[in-house]
């Protein structure tokens, strides 16, 4: 079977080689790489352009003004293979990460569930990265929905459930996850295909990445029950901390016991990602990490009800799927 790696791309100038690099010394190689562009300003086509001299099996499609959706669906109907891989243009792919998505396709299982994992250089990055990227051993594979950071699937699974969502600017990789799922598709879980990308590198960035995906999650109807638990979890906190703050020390303990157990699951994280690390950088990445998850706390609790507001309000046009709760 013939195999096409699909991406987007918007304004990628600055990692584009690096990426293109990656995915044509696979250690299998594809037969073609379908990239769309949305319109990008910078030297990112040049770069396509110049690269695709060098490498033919470099595709380049103009979907300017498109979503990620739009751009992505346009590359997979240009693609001509059986098996498309999907990842992002800011990540760099393993060796054998096709080989190993790939591998994962069969006729029991017609989706290929990639993994991801954070290059960090910064403690600050070190410390995003253990808040927004889990560990391999949180994953529960038959419920684990890929990211199209890494993912590959057969070319008439995409054309059974019509493609990308094109109605959702983001979030769109999840709910092309459900439609599969609803039209039956079975997903194989694998852990070895790996794509490595970069947290965001100012807190401004990650607010705002954390604000559009709970957007995203308003828009789509997803996640409603998580994103109560949330609140409701930050309204105990405030009661008891007002209460301390009221003279009640005895709610002292409470509230440390409550915001540790909230926060073990990222220490537990930044162990798992970099067990090297010493403990000089283990402290400071402790003292950021309380701080990160209340910003992306906060981005999230902002971004859900203006996502339900603008799918009420029909700014944007939702259409039912087989939504998660």
């Amino acid at each position: 079977m013939k195999v096409s790696i699909v991406s987007t791309v918007l304004n990628e100038a600055k990692y584009l080689e690096e990426f293109l690099d990656s995915l044509f010394s696979q250690s299998q190689l594809p037969d073609e790489v379908v990239i769309a562009d949305g319109g990008s300003t910078d030297k990112t086509l040049e770069i396509l352009s110049n690269f695709s001299k060098k490498e033919p099996r470099l595709k380049i499609v103009k979907a300017t003004g498109s979503n990620i959706s739009v751009g992505r669906n346009a590359a997979i109907k240009v693609a001509t293979g059986n098996i498309i891989a999907v990842t992002d243009a800011g990540a760099r792919v393993s060796k054998d990460w096709l080989e190993n998505l790939v591998a994962g396709l069969s006729e029991s299982s017609q989706v290929a569930s990639g993994f991801f994992a954070p290059t960090a250089r910064t403690t600050y990055e070190k410390s995003l990265a253990s808040v927004t990227v889990p560990v391999v051993s949180e994953i529960e594979p038959d419920k684990f929905l890929p990211s199209s950071r890494s993912v590959a699937f057969y070319k008439e699974a995409w054309e059974k459930v019509h493609g990308y969502p094109t109605w959702l600017p983001i979030c769109e990789d999840l709910v092309f996850d459900l439609k599969l799922k609803k039209a039956g598709f079975k997903f194989q879980f694998c852990p070895q295909a790996i794509a490595f990308w970069r947290p965001r590198n100012t807190v401004k960035k990650f607010f705002k990445q954390y604000f559009l995906y709970a957007r995203g999650d308003g828009h789509a109807k997803l996640w409603w029950r998580r994103h109560l638990i949330r609140y409701l979890a930050y309204l105990n906190g405030l009661l008891i901390l007002s209460m301390v703050l009221s003279g009640s020390i005895m709610w002292l303990l409470p509230f440390f016991i409550g915001a540790a157990g909230y926060l073990a699951k990222f220490y537990n994280r930044f162990l798992g990602h970099w067990p090297e690390a010493t403990s000089g950088e283990t402290g400071r990445v402790f003292c950021l990490i309380p701080f990160l998850v209340l910003v992306g706390d906060v981005a999230k609790m902002i971004g859900y009800p203006v996502g339900n507001y603008q799918r009420l309000t029909k700014k944007i046009k939702y259409e039912t799927f087989n939504h998660y709760s």
